[in-house]
């Protein structure tokens, strides 16, 4: 809900924000104006692409998906992020070209000062949110930020956070360009804070299209994770060992748990069973994100994917 309530917010700003610096863009002829109205509007896009993956995403699984739709929000975000992407190219390519082999005069300063001032309150808040918001699951998961942010499965949040920070950065650069603009009387500084708006637009694109990138292909978890999910699995009595154990993202806040594990001889089928369930139980207790656990007791340790076309796991949930 946390990541609805972001994306949310984020447009309802966005949209009386587009329209404003589209009048100021025309009616001062800033290039860097030109640039940040690009930009805000193809974050409108960027809002609509998040909801629509915010909401798909929540379905639960059914026989043509049978571990939901989490994935769902990974490839509309990764829309999301192209979208960041063109619209960054477009500003800093053809409005740079444009404006410097042919130079707009820039006018009526007062109107410009008021509309990039007033986005940058707008555009300051909506980042305090999703920062806010940002810095509340990191707590929750005792994670620096930095580190919540690359490791974070929940791509909505981090795409309004680094969208609305490239805004704000934006909006600075082109009250600066407009201040120095109106100083010297060049339209040089317009200029260069166009591509700089741009570039900054295709950087935060990339890195926002690899982490997609990386979710949509089926990431692992940290190694210090899926090795407190072995000790978990491996402190159960009856079971003498995990010779393999693996943790796949399936959503946001949703993992999958698949591995083999070595169980004492005596034990019966019900009590073969009963291991299971407990290591399943202790494994979702203590991480809330497992939502499928799928162990195979096994002799020995096997090469992973070689019992998989053979035989079925016994399935914990």
């Amino acid at each position: 809900m946390s990541a609805r309530r972001v994306v949310l917010v984020s447009l309802a700003v966005q949209i009386p924000e587009t329209a404003a610096l589209a009048v100021a863009a025309g009616l001062t002829g800033s290039s860097a104006l030109v640039a940040q109205t690009f930009a805000a509007g193809a974050d409108i896009a960027v809002q609509a692409f998040l909801v629509i993956g915010v909401r798909t995403s929540s379905r639960e699984g059914d026989q043509t998906h049978p571990l939901g739709y989490g994935r769902e929000r990974y490839f509309w975000s990764l829309y999301a992020a192209l979208g960041i992407f063109v619209s960054g190219f477009v500003v800093a390519g053809e409005e740079v070209l444009r404006n410097g082999l042919h130079p707009t005069p820039v006018g009526s300063f007062t109107v410009g000062y008021l509309v990039l001032g007033a986005n940058l309150l707008l555009d300051g808040a909506v980042f305090a949110y999703a920062l806010r918001e940002s810095r509340r699951q990191a707590r929750a998961r005792r994670r620096a930020l930095s580190e919540h942010l690359r490791r974070t499965t929940e791509p909505a949040t981090v795409t309004e956070l680094v969208g609305n920070g490239v805004a704000l950065a934006g909006g600075t650069l082109a009250t600066v360009a407009l201040a120095l603009t109106q100083a010297t009387g060049s339209t040089q500084p317009d200029t260069i804070a166009s591509g700089l708006i741009g570039l900054a637009l295709m950087a935060a694109a990339v890195a926002l299209t690899q982490k997609n990138r990386l979710l949509l292909t089926g990431r692992g978890v940290h190694p210090r994770l899926l090795e407190g999910m072995h000790d978990v699995i491996a402190g159960e009595p009856g079971v003498l060992d995990v010779p393999d154990l693996f943790a796949v993202v399936v959503g946001p806040g949703m993992l999958i748990v698949d591995g083999d594990v070595t169980l004492d001889d005596g034990l019966s089928v019900p009590d073969v069973e009963a291991v299971i369930e407990r290591a399943a139980a202790e494994l979702r207790s203590r991480w809330p994100q497992i939502r499928y656990v799928y162990l195979m007791p096994v002799a020995e340790r096997r090469p992973r994917g070689a019992h998989r076309a053979r035989a079925e796991p016994v399935r914990a949930g």
